[in-house]
């Protein structure tokens, strides 16, 4: 059923509001049959009803719901308001409108696209410039247009002052005659920021017209629906299509950093298609994932965000407190991202092509630090003279390398023009029965590093069909194709671009002749395969391909209640192929020629999905507004996955695990399923949409689970209150044109745990029997039938704040939560044959802060808006297990990272580095160390902590003087958008920033490791020889304890940083209406343009973190992320 807002004309001449804000839907419905005569279309409409003690207003409004007459005023000229009584049979609009207005003294005109006109009837017959065409000489046309360039019927241009004005046509077009030098024009429309332009001596003018902020009819993406958004209790952040248009990035994520406040999105590698990190108001778990929960068109997807295509959505909402969560229970303790896909609406077909192109490089900033084959020369020299060594040939004479000679190891591995390209395809069509939105693009991103790429092929198609006015069908369908070919990285101690770099220098990656090396074995070095073989001749390729349906039935049994049935289904496939010939079948530690090495692998899934919901929304007394909602869900995801891998290939002719000898395969097949259960129910209840209250409740219930503890409930309540609605407000309170309050409490889980986490599984086992060996069966863990979800108990309080008609606008939440049932490994004694059973024993708490705020600085023909977010999370450990044992991120016996009681997660461990014992009088102060050959002159230097007896003892002790050396976690994240438009032109800048959050870089625990195996940093060059050449002091000697590389404050740096994101300047170019091409704009580009940061890394955003968040911040030089140039342009038919 069609809904419509009344929209007053401005009391000219008056400084009050231009329009008060309706649907943005309700002009672009008045466009669908601009070309009807309105003569045969208000003579063969006719209406009957019998109204009494109604308002006008209503009456138009009923009348507008029943035709396509809209009705336009200014409520200070036409009383609306009144009640009347009134019988009508087979009437006309003329008859009615007379009937209504004629003893009011109203008039009335009827336009050809069936928009009604009401005025006082005009007492001045010089005075009715609105109405008829003032004969003076000057005229003003132009065009007025949405942000990505479409035309916007409907829009009011009004000579500022007087009464004198039109509307744009079905073309956004308009003319002015008779129009004074240095006039100004104001352009007014529904949901739009009011544009006030001063003309001059022009006589064309087009406008492009910005939505405004927030409004009292927009409305967001929420749980299974949507809300208006000055009624939303929970916490709930969007961007819409302004937002992510004009933004030329590969992935959705790239385009939302920095844009929604408490969500953290961070690129901790450049690997062409690969996803980025989503974090919402920090994390809440360990062990089972932290991950926020993706719902694409109301269907929890298997497909993560970065398969999208970002030109396909419509708008993006996270949804961050239990109030807003809660409806999607056991999965929803991370957050939920909601995505909506572009949507036709009615009025007349549009097409759009997007496209650009750009080159991607590793900025000079940031790459590794280690010696050309000089230094590095010199360094050998002197180390094997320390030692009392015969210096080998190759090391006698380091000036005998130039500047150029030797291997850059980490440059001749680097792509240093690769291509990114993206073509996307859209059409909208619509009717009053059909709308249709169809969709297809191609985008290829080329590696910086060489030989490694990625593309993905979209199409989707969005339909909605309106069978009656009872009942509604939808059918989307998309396919998502990606195929990639990228080296395997593995960033832990040593990923293969740092392998790469701490090579010989020295050393030639091509021979004279041209051939390539096949591997190295520099004097006392470790042997290392030639690198660029590696990356040039492994084949990794990837393919995925996913399906999706998404279906559903929407009927409405009486007025109000509406029944929903919706099905969705994601088909998934996978396949993928590693191939290393002899040539290229090595690593650090092993160099080729060895057997070559092959795999195949491939899985194929489905995802499926069946809601039923009724929906009642009802409004009692014009003030009482219910809006209730229950439903019923099932969800069911299989997998199946098997592969093959070979070894001792004969040749390297033949790339397929057919050609490795029988005996050399090893195969696997596995399937994998889990199903979840669900009834809903919400409550959404406000008085005069100033008291707000919600309810919500789910319970799951699922597969993953013990049998004791399969089902739960995840209940929510939140309450609101819009001050601003109240009369002591409004009264005395100009400047105030927005305020709320809200607050929110509920409980949410976490089911990611593996789906037979809770049951005993069966391995292989041997057993001797009288010399003999037999194969068995026996458990290898043993199963909980306790297991069940974490639960996470939140908070929240927020604060929404619009300013002078919205110009400012900000958003302020604070939120605390509770994450119970912890799942975690608990100790058992091994009498009973294993070590520990999972468990839900642990327990931490999160709190945080985070604002928006927006504004409006300059209006008028330069603009100027500025868009602020910031996040502070905060996290303490109150319990693990049951003895409280801390936890190492990485390993037991390595913390890089350590949870403990009474700290926050993951924070750094290790020891204080105090630099280095300098002469003999130092040495004697201590502290001393006993492992790796104890201390000595020109060895490392350690604080003294603690000792046996909690004080320090005089000696290094890894049980007592190892301490909390740094946190991951940053003391707050921001980002900044600046937008300017002048004219035809528009400029954004999006600054990315975080404040703390240390980083360890752990590429030093090779490059600082001066004993001769690596090529290292230049600082080694300074490091302690003797007590007359001590260097820096900085570095021991060479071949001493080994201490200053293991994890200690040295390696730990501030992760503070501002980036330049994004910076986008475009131009529109103006083309006559009549052209096929109805708008264009141009651009370029920069993403990653650049970074302000202390960190001596190339990326502060790197981090090891897998997903249990226990290894946050750790740097071992993972695939560079890329700083990429782009040139666009955007075309609409």
């Amino acid at each position: 059923m069609k809904k419509f807002e009344i929209v007053n004309f401005p009391s000219f001449g008056k400084n009050r509001k231009l329009l008060r804000i309706m649907k943005l839907t309700l002009l672009l419905l008045t466009t669908c049959f601009i070309h009807v005569s309105a003569t045969v279309y208000s003579q063969s409409t006719r209406f009957s009803f019998d109204v009494k003690n109604k308002r006008v207003v209503e009456v138009l409004r009923d009348i507008e719901d029943q035709s396509d007459f809209r009705f336009f005023y200014q409520r200070e000229q036409v009383n609306v308001e009144r009640k009347i009584d009134l019988q009508v049979t087979d009437q006309t609009l003329e008859q009615i409108l007379s009937s209504l207005f004629k003893k009011e003294g109203i008039d009335f005109i009827m336009r050809s696209d069936h928009l009604i006109l009401l005025k006082p009837v005009a007492s001045n017959p010089d005075n009715i410039g609105f109405w008829t065409e003032n004969q003076q000489q000057k005229t003003v046309s132009g065009k007025v247009t949405d942000t990505s360039g479409q035309p916007l019927p409907g829009v009011t241009v009004v000579l500022k002052g007087t009464t004198q004005g039109t509307v744009t046509n079905a073309d956004g077009e308009y003319s002015l005659a008779g129009i004074p030098d240095n006039a100004t024009l104001v352009f007014s429309f529904v949901g739009m920021r009011t544009q006030e332009v001063v003309l001059g001596s022009k006589t064309r003018v087009d406008v492009k017209m910005e939505e405004e902020s927030i409004g009292i009819e927009e409305v967001v993406a929420v749980a299974y629906g949507t809300q208006k958004k000055a009624e939303l209790t929970g916490s709930v952040s969007s961007v819409g299509i302004d937002d992510l248009e004009d933004m030329p990035m590969n992935q959705l994520g790239e385009k939302l950093q920095g844009k929604l406040p408490g969500v953290r999105i961070y690129q901790t590698e450049g690997i062409p298609g690969t996803g980025m990190t989503f974090r919402i108001r920090g994390q809440a778990s360990i062990n089972a994932g932290n991950s926020p929960l993706v719902v694409i068109d109301g269907f929890a997807s298997s497909t993560g965000l970065e398969a999208i295509n970002p030109d396909e959505i419509e708008s993006i909402s996270v949804l961050k407190d239990a109030s807003a969560t809660s409806l999607y229970g056991s999965r929803a303790a991370n957050g939920v991202i909601l995505v909506t896909t572009k949507q036709a609406k009615e009025g007349k077909t549009q097409i759009t092509l997007n496209v650009y192109s750009g080159i991607s490089n590793v900025p000079q900033r940031g790459r590794p630090d280690v010696m050309n084959a000089r230094q590095f020369a010199q360094f050998k020299n002197e180390w094997y003279s320390d030692q009392g060594m015969e210096v080998p040939e190759r090391y006698q004479n380091p000036e005998q390398y130039g500047p150029n000679d030797g291997t850059d190891w980490f440059d001749i591995l680097l792509n240093p023009n690769a291509l990114t390209q993206n073509y996307n395809l859209s059409l909208s069509t619509g009717t009053a029965k059909v709308k249709s939105s169809i969709n297809a693009s191609y985008n290829k991103q080329e590696g910086v590093m060489i030989n490694g790429m990625a593309e993905r092929i979209t199409a989707r198609a969005n339909n909605i069909f309106n069978i009656s006015d009872d009942l509604t069908l939808g059918l989307n369908l998309a396919s998502i194709y990606r195929n990639s070919d990228n080296i395997s990285f593995s960033p832990a101690y040593w990923s293969t671009v740092s392998s790469a770099y701490i090579m010989d220098p020295t050393l030639e990656y091509k021979n004279e002749d041209g051939t390539l090396p096949v591997g190295f074995s520099s004097p006392g070095m470790f042997p290392n395969p030639n690198w660029y073989r590696v990356y040039t001749e492994r084949e990794n390729p990837t393919q995925r391909l996913n399906i999706l349906v998404n279906a559903f039935a929407e009927y409405e049994i009486i007025d109000g209640l509406t029944y929903k049935l919706k099905a969705d289904a994601d088909l998934g496939n996978y396949k993928n192929r590693y191939w290393s010939p002899s040539t290229a079948q090595g690593q650090m530690f092993v160099a080729p020629p060895n057997p070559p090495a092959g795999s195949y692998s491939s899985s194929n899934s489905l995802n499926w999905q069946i809601e039923n919901t009724l929906n009642y929304k009802k409004t009692f007394n014009e003030k009482h507004n219910f809006d209730l909602l229950v439903g019923y869900t099932a969800q069911k995801v299989r997998s199946e996955y098997s592969s093959i891998s070979g070894s001792q290939f004969p040749d390297d002719e033949i790339a397929w695990v057919t050609a490795a000898p029988s005996g050399s395969r090893l195969g696997n097949v596995s399937m994998s399923e889990f199903s979840v259960l669900s009834a809903l129910g919400r409550l959404n209840y406000n008085y005069q949409s100033k008291y707000l209250f919600s309810f919500a409740i789910r319970r799951d219930g699922s597969s993953r689970f013990g049998d004791n503890k399969k089902y739960g409930v995840f209940p929510s309540v939140s309450v609101g209150w819009v001050a601003s609605e109240e009369n002591f407000v409004k009264e005395n309170i100009d400047a105030i044109s927005f305020l709320k309050v809200r607050a929110s409490y509920g409980e949410v889980g976490n089911y990611n745990i593996g789906n037979y986490s809770h049951l005993s599984s069966i391995g292989n086992a041997n057993y001797v029997f009288n010399n003999s060996v037999a194969v068995g069966k026996t458990k290898s863990n043993l199963g909980n039938s306790l297991l069940t979800w974490e639960t996470t108990v939140q908070g929240d309080i927020g604060l929404d704040l619009g300013l002078f008609n919205d110009r400012i606008f900000f958003v302020y939440d604070y939120y605390w939560k509770t994450t119970n049932g912890l799942l975690y490994a608990v100790d058992i004694p091994r009498a009973s044959g294993f070590s520990n059973i999972q468990s839900n024993i642990g327990e931490f708490d999160f709190w945080g802060h985070e604002f928006s705020l927006e504004t409006r600085n300059l209006v008028g023909e330069l603009k100027w808006n500025t868009q602020l977010t910031f996040g502070l999370d905060r996290n303490l450990v109150k319990k693990l297990g049951t003895e409280d044992t801390p936890i190492g991120g990485y390993q037991e016996n390595s913390d890089f990272n350590r949870t403990e009681v009474g700290h926050p997660i993951g924070q750094f461990y290790g020891y204080v580095y105090e630099g280095v014992f300098m002469n003999e009088a130092e040495l004697a102060e201590g502290p001393w160390i006993t492992v790796y050959g104890g201390s000595d002159v020109g060895s490392v230097r350690l604080k003294d902590i603690s000792g046996p007896d909690g004080v320090p003892d005089g000696w290094i002790d890894a049980a007592y003087d190892k301490t909390f050396i740094g946190d991951p976690n940053p003391d707050f994240i921001f980002g900044i958008t600046n937008q300017f438009s002048y004219k035809n032109f528009d400029l954004s800048i999006h600054l990315l920033g975080r404040v703390g959050g240390d980083v360890f870089k752990g590429d030093m625990l090779s490059i600082e490791n001066i004993d001769g195996v690596f090529n290292v940093t230049p600082d080694a060059l300074d490091r302690w020889r003797s007590v007359e050449n001590p260097g820096k002091g900085e570095l021991p000697r060479a071949n001493s304890n080994p201490l200053h590389r293991f994890n200690n404050s040295r390696h730990i740096f501030d992760g503070s940083y501002l980036s330049g994101k994004n910076i986008v300047l475009g131009y529109t170019i103006p083309l006559k209406s009549e052209n096929i091409i109805k708008s264009a704009r141009v651009y370029v580009s920069s993403q990653n343009a650049f970074i302000l940061t202390n960190y001596p890394g190339s990326n502060p955003e790197a981090s090891q973190n897998g997903l249990n968040g226990l290894s946050e911040g750790r740097d071992f030089a993972p695939y560079p992320v890329p700083r990429t140039f782009t040139i666009g342009a955007d075309i609409n038919f």
